[in-house]
């Protein structure tokens, strides 16, 4: 391949992520799914020229179909999302240099990935589960960054969510947290005791790092569960930063049992409101989730036989 066939792919690429970027400010692409398709789409042209592809007029439904099934790392298969993740990118991309003139026609017209449907069951913490990593989750004695954040997870807040929180979301005297601030699915959620001590604790040590750092006090830009402000990190690091700080406080508090992993917090929660109220609507309600088929889903029945009864009678609103 010689340097007008590198310099040809480059173009491509730009292309697209200006593509990506517009849909972005304009609101109906998320970020992290604009930097998602830019990864895949600078592996489908590395994956062209490995092949022997000139430029992406080359580019054929063949080639497209390989790369779409093509092997990820230690030769692992990719599953059906994946390719659909693949293929759906680089569609989305030649869309874009057909528009641009640089292709003719988009040469995945047509493809398709298979897909089955994933078995997926939820798996939530058991009330004492969720207790014990609320007091034992923390990394290190003065550490208020994980309890904080499991006191959010636990509430029902997503991933997303928990990572844009700020200290102005706390309301100290009412026991209450706000998720979801400036989307269509903000709510105002209760607090038992101690996850409204848990964020208390982070608003405090906030505050001292700011004094410390003789930083100006805004509760509104101040984060809550990050170490900087959201807008700082980029937008693929986001939801994984937070599943981090989840996965390491689960650790630390030895909730290892199969199955559990940080998505099991907000699944606790959905179950602890439904033991409450036997309403799919609460739930979806109190997590945020327009559907109610997908908060169905995040119900188990072996724990409402096990723990529905228990749970009624807690006080607080802590799922």
């Amino acid at each position: 391949m010689g340097r007008d066939s590198t310099r040809v792919w480059r173009l491509s690429v730009s292309v697209a992520q200006d593509r990506w970027a517009s849909r972005v400010q304009q609101g109906t692409m998320a970020d992290a799914t604009a930097a998602r398709y830019t990864r895949v789409f600078e592996a489908f042209c590395r994956y062209a020229v490995a092949s022997g592809v000139a430029g992406p007029g080359g580019a054929t439904a063949q080639l497209c179909q390989r790369f779409s099934a093509a092997p990820m790392r230690r030769d692992r298969s990719p599953t059906g999302s994946t390719g659909g993740v693949r293929l759906a990118a680089i569609r989305d991309a030649f869309d874009g240099l057909t528009e641009a003139g640089l292709v003719a026609e988009n040469p995945t017209l047509g493809l398709r990935v298979d897909r089955q449907p994933p078995v997926w069951l939820p798996c939530p913490l058991t009330p004492d589960e969720a207790q014990r990593l609320l007091s034992a989750g923390r990394l290190f004695t003065t550490d208020t960054l994980r309890p904080a954040c499991v006191a959010l997870a636990l509430a029902g807040a997503t991933h997303a969510e928990v990572a844009r929180a700020v200290v102005a979301d706390v309301e100290p005297t009412t026991s209450r947290v706000r998720l979801g601030s400036g989307t269509g699915s903000e709510r105002h959620i209760d607090l038992d005791a101690v996850a409204a001590a848990a964020l208390g604790a982070r608003v405090r040590a906030q505050r001292r790092e700011r004094r410390r750092r003789k930083q100006p006090w805004v509760p509104e830009s101040v984060p809550l569960t990050m170490h900087r402000p959201v807008s700082t990190y980029r937008a693929d690091s986001i939801a994984p930063t937070v599943s981090m700080n989840l996965s390491r406080a689960l650790k630390r508090a030895g909730i290892i049992r199969v199955g559990v992993r940080p998505r099991s917090c907000r699944e606790y929660a959905a179950n602890a409101v439904y033991a409450r109220t036997g309403r799919v609507e609460d739930v979806a309600r109190h997590l945020g989730i327009v559907s109610l088929d997908a908060a169905h889903r995040l119900l188990d029945c072996g724990w409402q036989q096990r723990w529905g009864q228990l749970d009624k009678g807690l006080d607080g609103d802590l799922g």
